[in-house]
């Protein structure tokens, strides 16, 4: 599809974007009215459908259109008209990006809520998990909770055994996102994936180095709400915004565009 924006909108941000945003989705008090300004004005790429239709899952599917129709209305607001329908494209480490566009972002999304960051430059990760029970051996947990207690000196895990697991790999894998390697990739440079283990000391000084080798970056913990185990990877010079709840309304919607 092609691009569709006025030319004075490619490479600028609107007026009033200037920082970090963060946004958390209630996709299903959302939904509808998402996908109606999607139907009235596609912004979606045709990459995007297509990953859609490829999910088993109906309900699934559905959902993460969702999630990306909202991403996409939060990015048209913060650098205009000038990429819909465009395919996102990769950037040096595979983190995906809106090819000339001034701005990186991060989505995560769980059943039922999304969390999107958007920021003007810089490092960004975000992620989200809703609480659950954690099935992962003791050798494996003990050290994904060092590398996420590495990565946030300033904010302590939360003492549930399932709670300091999942704040734990939230912090892990906003740093993956942030840097657009993939958490598999990062586990397994951190040691927890592979055939020797290393000592969870080990694996503590490694995801030390793993968050100083992203430029700049540093993680923080969020709250959003009962239940649900939140984090961002982002450049310490930015500072940390308000979380800003998603409309629910076609109307309030529209409105965040204009």
């Amino acid at each position: 599809m092609s691009r569709t924006a006025e030319p004075q909108e490619h490479g600028r941000l609107k007026r009033g974007f200037a920082g970090l945003e963060l946004w958390c989705a209630d996709l299903a008090a959302a939904g509808r009215a998402l996908h109606e300004i999607e139907r009235v004005t596609p912004r979606l790429s045709a990459a995007e459908r297509r990953n859609a239709e490829g999910l088993n899952d109906a309900a699934v599917a559905a959902e993460w259109l969702t999630a990306h129709i909202a991403l996409r209305i939060l990015l048209e607001r913060a650098v205009g008209t000038g990429w819909r329908g465009a395919a996102f494209g990769r950037g040096a480490h595979g983190k995906p990006q809106l090819d000339g566009a001034p701005v990186v972002f991060s989505l995560s999304h769980v059943p039922g809520l999304a969390l999107i960051g958007i920021s003007p430059s810089g490092t960004l990760g975000v992620d989200v998990e809703r609480k659950r029970p954690v099935r992962v051996g003791a050798e494996r947990r003990e050290a994904i909770e060092a590398a996420g207690a590495a990565l946030n000196s300033e904010q302590a895990l939360p003492q549930g055994a399932d709670e300091r697991f999942l704040q734990a790999w939230v912090r892990l894998e906003a740093l993956a996102k942030a840097e657009g390697c993939g958490i598999g990739r990062l586990l397994t440079r951190l040691g927890v994936v592979g055939d020797r283990k290393p000592s969870s000391a080990a694996v503590h000084e490694r995801a030390k180095d793993a968050l100083a080798a992203v430029p700049g970056a540093v993680t923080r913990d969020l709250v959003l709400g009962e239940g649900l185990y939140t984090a961002v990877a982002l450049s310490p010079a930015q500072a940390m915004p308000q979380v800003l709840r998603l409309p629910a309304s076609v109307d309030a919607l529209k409105a965040l565009l204009t």
